[in-house]
């Protein structure tokens, strides 16, 4: 498996961390950001059971970590659902 979609919540999510990014940090930091994130959704979507699951969350939920971001994740049947993207909050269900 290799494919992954991104949920509502977590375009939201990416919309405000991109606007974020480059209203602070200028427009070339925040596609480097978004590059570093596209390259963790993609290792997500290779090998989604390599990241712990986070039960305690949702169940059926996982966690991979990119800098100071949580991705929370869930398998499906033909591919990975990126839930949320949460900058260091660990509840966010």
């Amino acid at each position: 498996m290799s494919n992954y979609r991104i949920s509502v919540a977590a375009e939201y999510d990416l919309t405000a961390i991109l606007d974020y990014g480059e209203t602070h940090f200028g427009l070339e930091q925040a596609i480097l950001f978004y590059e570093g994130l596209a390259s963790t959704f993609d290792k997500i979507a290779k090998a989604p059971n390599l990241y712990p699951a986070v039960d305690e969350i949702k169940e059926g939920y996982r966690r991979a970590i990119y800098e100071t971001y949580s991705i929370y994740y869930i398998q499906r049947h033909e591919f990975v659902e990126i839930a949320r993207i949460i900058r260091k909050h660990p509840s966010v269900f």
